[in-house]
C-alpha cells in the first residue's frame, strides 16, 4: 500500500509540473485524461471523464495509478484500443468520432474521443485523451434517421396505392388550377375538358341522376373548392361517342386561419356498374310485366271458369228444390239422404266459386263497399242465434254478449256477415263437443270489437300467420272433420281490412283460440241507407250460413 502511495504522489508530482495540463483538467468542460505513454498508467483525470468507466474505477481512488486497458470496459478489441495503438505509433493526434462505448450498468453510450501526443525533450512522454458525450445527438440524429426512412418508405408505399388506384385522384387549388395524381386522373380528366374552368367542352354535356342538366362550371368539381363537401354524386358525361357515368367525392382541406389549402377530389368511373343496374331494372320490369300478364291471364281464366261452375250448380240447387217440392212426398228416405249429400256438396262447390270470384276481384282491387247504417249489435245477435241449429249438431253452447245494446254504424253487412259466419264456422269445426263458442261485441272510442272466442284444439304458433294466406291451413288431427279450401280467412283479412279495420288471432294449442277484428266506428248520413234488423229468421243470412256452413260433416 505504501508502494502504491509512493508511486501515486510521484505521478502526481510528475503531472503538476506541466501547469498548462493541470489548468485544462480543472476547468475543462469535457473529459479528461492524463496517461503516461510508456505503460499506458492513468495519471490523472476528471469526473467528467471518469463518469464514462463502470464501477469502481469511476472513482479516483480506484482508477488513477492503474493501466487503462484495465479500468475501461471492452477495451480488448475494441476500437478503441486501435485507436490508442495508432496514437502510440505514430506519435500523433488522432480522433474518433461518435464512439460507441457499452458501458455493463448505464448501456450503449456514444462519444467523440481525442488522442494528443505531449512530448518531453523531443520524446513522447503522455497522452491526453479528451472525450465528449454525443450520444443525445447521435440518438436524436438517428431517431430522425429513422423517421425519414419510414417516412420516405410510406411516401413510396402511398404513391404506389395511388397509382394503382381505380380511382381517379385530383388536388383543386383556390385558383381552380388541378393536379392530377395518377394514371386513372389523366384517363378521366379528358371527360371534363381537363377542368379548366370557364372552358366548356363544345360536345359533351353533364347531368346529375335525376336527369338534369349541369352547367360546366357548376360541376362538383369546381364547387368544392369554394367549401361545398360531395360523397358519391353521379355525374353523367354524354359525348358525341358515348355515354359515361362517374361517381364524384371529395372536400376542401384547410390552413390554421380556416382559409381552403386545396380541395381532394376521386372521381370513379361507375358506366358498367350503372349499365348493369340498367340492364337488371330492364330485366325486373320485364319480368314484372310478364307476371302481370301471367296473373291477368291467371285470373280471367279463374273468373271464366267459377262463372261456368256457378251456372250449372245454380241449376243443380233449382231442380233438387223443385224436387223436394213437387216430389217430396213421393222420395223414399234414402233419396231423401242422397238429395241432402248433393245440396251440401254443391253448396259447398257454390262456395268455393263464390270465394275465388271474391279473390279475383280483390286482386284486381275491385272489390265494392256497399255500406249501409245499421244496427250492428242486432245484426251480430241474429247471425249468432242462426248458427246454433249448427250448433247443437255438436252439443256446442254458442252465447253473445254486448256491452251496448245498440249501435248504428256504416258498414257493408253483407261482408260484416260473410266475415262473422266464417268464423264461426271455423270455431264450430274445431271445437269439440261439449265446449263453448262466444261472441262479444264491444264497442269502445272510434272503434266496434268483434270477438269469436272458443275452446277448439287451437292453433300453433308457428301456424298464426299461415291461416292468413291465400289456401293456407293447419294440419292437425282434426281437420277431417271439416273439409276447406284454405281461402275463407284470407277471404276474411281481405273483407276487413277493405273497410278501414285490422283482424288479429290469439291462439293456445288445445286451450282455444280468439280471433278479434277491429272495425272503424264510423256514422255517415249522406246517400246511406238506414237498416234495422229484426229478431226473427232473416233468409238472406239463412242462405249465406248454409253456404258458409256446407263444408262442416256432422257424425250422425
Amino acid at each position: 500500500m505504501n508502494e502504491y502511495y509512493n508511486s501515486l504522489m510521484i505521478m502526481k508530482n510528475e503531472l503538476l509540473e506541466i501547469d498548462a495540463i493541470r489548468q485544462f483538467l480543472s476547468n475543462s468542460q469535457f473529459g479528461i485524461a492524463v496517461v503516461r505513454s510508456s505503460d499506458m498508467v492513468l495519471l490523472d483525470a476528471n469526473q467528467i471523464w471518469l463518469n464514462r468507466l463502470d464501477e469502481p474505477y469511476s472513482n479516483k481512488n480506484f482508477s488513477i495509478g492503474r493501466p487503462i486497458n484495465e479500468i475501461i470496459t471492452g477495451w480488448k478489441g475494441s476500437a478503441f484500443e486501435q485507436l490508442w495503438n495508432i496514437a502510440l505509433q505514430t506519435e500523433e493526434g488522432v480522433n474518433l468520432p461518435e464512439y460507441r462505448h457499452n458501458s455493463m450498468k448505464k448501456g450503449i453510450s456514444y462519444w467523440n474521443i481525442s488522442l494528443t501526443p505531449i512530448f518531453q525533450d523531443n520524446k513522447l512522454s503522455y497522452i491526453i485523451e479528451t472525450t465528449v458525450d454525443v450520444t443525445e445527438a447521435v440518438v436524436n440524429r438517428n431517431k430522425v434517421s429513422s423517421q425519414n426512412a419510414q417516412l420516405s418508405r410510406q411516401c413510396r408505399h402511398f404513391e404506389t396505392v395511388v397509382e394503382n388506384m381505380s380511382d381517379a385522384l385530383f388536388v383543386v387549388y383556390p385558383d381552380y388550377s388541378i393536379a392530377a395524381l395518377n394514371q386513372e386522373a389523366h384517363i378521366i380528366k379528358y371527360f371534363f375538358n381537363g377542368f379548366r374552368y370557364n372552358s366548356p367542352p363544345v360536345n359533351i354535356r353533364y347531368y346529375d341522376s335525376e336527369g338534369n342538366e349541369i352547367y360546366y362550371n357548376d360541376l362538383p368539381v369546381f364547387k368544392i373548392i369554394n367549401g361545398d363537401i360531395y360523397k358519391a354524386f353521379r355525374v353523367t358525361v354524354v359525348t358525341q361517342e358515348d355515354t359515361h357515368h362517374f361517381s364524384i367525392s371529395g372536400r376542401p382541406v384547410y390552413d390554421n386561419l380556416n382559409n381552403t389549402y386545396f380541395s381532394i377530389i376521386s372521381i370513379r368511373d361507375i358506366t358498367n356498374q350503372v349499365n348493369n343496374d340498367y340492364y337488371i331494372l330492364k330485366l325486373e320490369k320485364e319480368k314484372k310485366e310478364y307476371l302481370e300478364r301471367v296473373i291477368e291471364i291467371k285470373d280471367n281464366f279463374l273468373t271464366l271458369i267459377s262463372h261456368e261452375f256457378k251456372t250449372p250448380l245454380t241449376v243443380i240447387m233449382t231442380a233438387i228444390q223443385a224436387m223436394e217440392l213437387f216430389c217430396g212426398d213421393e222420395l223414399s228416405d234414402k233419396a231423401k239422404r242422397y238429395i241432402n249429400t248433393i245440396r251440401q256438396n254443391s253448396l259447398r262447390q257454390f262456395r268455393l266459386v263464390s270465394n275465388l270470384l271474391d279473390i279475383t276481384r280483390g286482386t284486381a282491387d275491385q272489390i265494392r263497399l256497399n255500406k249501409r247504417t245499421i244496427d250492428i249489435v242486432s245484426l251480430t245477435r241474429l247471425i249468432t242465434e242462426s248458427v246454433k241449429i249448427y250448433a247443437v249438431q255438436k252439443d256446442l253452447n254458442v252465447s253473445f254478449v254486448s256491452n251496448v245494446k245498440e249501435r248504428m254504424i256504416s258498414i257493408d253487412d253483407e261482408k260484416y256477415e260473410r266475415i262473422l259466419l266464417n268464423m264461426l264456422s271455423n270455431a264450430i269445426k274445431f271445437t269439440p263437443r261439449g265446449k263453448n263458442v262466444q261472441v262479444e261485441l264491444t264497442v269502445e272510442k272510434d272503434f266496434v270489437n268483434l270477438a269469436v272466442r272458443d275452446e277448439g284444439v287451437g292453433i300453433p304458433k308457428d301456424k298464426i300467420d299461415v291461416i292468413f294466406e291465400r289456401f293456407g291451413q293447419v294440419d292437425n288431427s282434426l281437420s277431417r272433420q271439416a273439409e276447406g279450401s284454405g281461402i275463407g280467412l284470407f277471404l276474411v283479412k281481405m273483407f276487413v281490412e277493405r273497410m278501414g279495420g285490422t283482424i288479429t288471432v290469439e291462439s293456445k294449442p288445445f286451450h282455444g283460440t280468439t280471433f278479434l277484428v277491429r272495425l272503424p266506428d264510423t256514422h255517415e248520413t249522406q246517400d246511406v241507407k238506414e237498416v234495422r234488423y229484426d229478431e226473427g229468421e232473416n233468409k238472406k243470412i239463412i242462405d249465406l250460413m248454409n253456404i258458409e256452413f256446407s263444408d262442416i260433416y256432422f257424425s250422425k
